[in-house]
C-alpha cells in the first residue's frame, strides 16, 4: 500500500493538475474581481480602475486607461453578460492567500465580431495593495488541459459558423 501511495503522490506531483488550496478567507480577492468586472459591465471605467493595478492598466493614468477602455468596449460593441467567480486559491509564492490569490472566472460575453456570444474560462490573479484587495492580471485560457486544470467538468464549447 506504501508503494501505490507514494506513485500516486509523485503523479499528482508532476502531473501539474494540482492547484493550490482554496484560500480559507477569498472575500478579498473575489469581491475585488466581482468589483471590477461589475464596473467593466456597466462601462464605468473610471470605476474600474479603483479596483486594478498599475500592472493592470500598464502604468496608463485613471483617464488615459479609462478612455482606452471606452473606446475598445464601444467599438467592439462588447457586452459582458454573466460572470461566474470561482473560489479563490492560493498561488506558487502564496499559498495561503496573504497578499496574493488566483481567481478563476467563467465570464460570458458577445461583441460585434462575435454576436453568438463567448464562453471565457479566465484566471485572475489578485494582489493586496495596503488593505485593499486589486486585479493584478488575467489570463484567459484557451486549451482543454488548461480549462480542466481550472474549472473541472467544464467543457470549452464549439463554435459553430464562427469566421
Amino acid at each position: 500500500m506504501r508503494i501505490n501511495a507514494g506513485i500516486f503522490v509523485a503523479g499528482l506531483l508532476t502531473s501539474g493538475a494540482v492547484l493550490a488550496a482554496d484560500c480559507a478567507d477569498d472575500s478579498g480577492p473575489r469581491k475585488a474581481l466581482e468589483n471590477y468586472i461589475t464596473a467593466m459591465q456597466a462601462h464605468k471605467f473610471n470605476d474600474a480602475y479603483n479596483f486594478v493595478t498599475s500592472n493592470m492598466t500598464d502604468g496608463k493614468s485613471r483617464e488615459d486607461w479609462a478612455a482606452q477602455q471606452k473606446l475598445f468596449y464601444e467599438g467592439g460593441e462588447v457586452n459582458i453578460l454573466s460572470m461566474d467567480i470561482r473560489k479563490a486559491q492560493g498561488t506558487d509564492d502564496d499559498a495561503t492567500c496573504g497578499a496574493k490569490a488566483n481567481v478563476p472566472n467563467i465570464l460570458k460575453s458577445r461583441d460585434k465580431f462575435n454576436n453568438q456570444g463567448t464562453t471565457e474560462f479566465e484566471v485572475y490573479v489578485t494582489v493586496k495593495d495596503g488593505n485593499t484587495w486589486k486585479v493584478d492580471s488575467q489570463e484567459t485560457l484557451f486549451d482543454a488541459e488548461g480549462v480542466q486544470k481550472w474549472f473541472p467538468g467544464e467543457k470549452v464549447p464549439e463554435f459553430k459558423d464562427q469566421y
